[in-house]
């Protein structure tokens, strides 16, 4: 495994174009955008113990939410972000990641206990997908890594990806508090060379002064 590459928070990778810090930065407003569309479901709940709901928006773009404890995810502090934000492969074998999305989804309520709050899936452009996903603590993410599903997800990648930005950060407060999605770090995966590139680098966020 190649060892991963310490990036600073405005450096570029000639080359590969995909590191440019501002990628973190717009990911970010969008992970926040997918995050406002979450609250806005959850204020309409009722009592539903948990919740999975598929539905195309008015621009017949793909979204799947699935809160597998509905309790949990409205009273978690500061639970951790995940984002996902991957380049598909033109020959990407879509009909397999729709599969192992549908296992890992009939999966996530055995991950409630174990951390994992919701995990949302938008489909951003046709064909181009973004995930934010909420954990308790980063422990929760430690135990999602576990998952043997995730990581057939993650052995196929490099066949179905041409690369692959991984955001972490947290929420402040809890979910209908209204605090604000903030990012720590971007993790890079690239594809295509013998091995796989990696890197990461620490996200400044200007709101909060650099």
């Amino acid at each position: 495994m190649a060892d991963e590459i310490q990036l600073g928070p405005e450096e570029t990778v000639p080359g590969r174009p995909f590191t440019d810090p501002l990628h973190s930065r717009n990911e970010e407003r969008a992970l926040r955008e997918l995050l406002g569309h979450e609250r806005e479901r959850a204020r309409r709940w009722d009592g539903e113990p948990e919740v999975v709901l598929s539905e195309n928006d008015r621009d017949e773009l793909r979204h799947l939410l699935v809160v597998p404890d509905t309790r949990r995810l409205l009273a978690a502090e500061n639970p951790t972000v995940v984002g996902f934000f991957g380049r598909p492969r033109e020959d990407a074998d879509i009909p397999l990641l729709f599969d192992l999305e549908e296992e890992l989804v009939a999966g996530m309520g055995a991950y409630a206990e174990r951390g994992l709050l919701s995990y949302y899936d938008v489909e951003l452009v046709k064909g181009a997908y973004g995930n934010l996903i909420l954990f308790e603590s980063p422990a929760g993410l430690e135990r999602w890594r576990e998952n043997p599903v995730h990581r057939r997800a993650v052995e196929i990648s490099p066949s179905n990806y041409h690369e692959i930005r991984l955001h972490q950060g947290r929420l402040e407060g809890r979910l209908l508090d209204g605090g604000t999605l903030h990012l720590a770090r971007t993790r890079y995966l690239d594809y295509s060379g013998p091995e796989v590139w990696r890197a990461v680098r620490p996200v400044l966020d200007p709101g909060r002064g650099g």
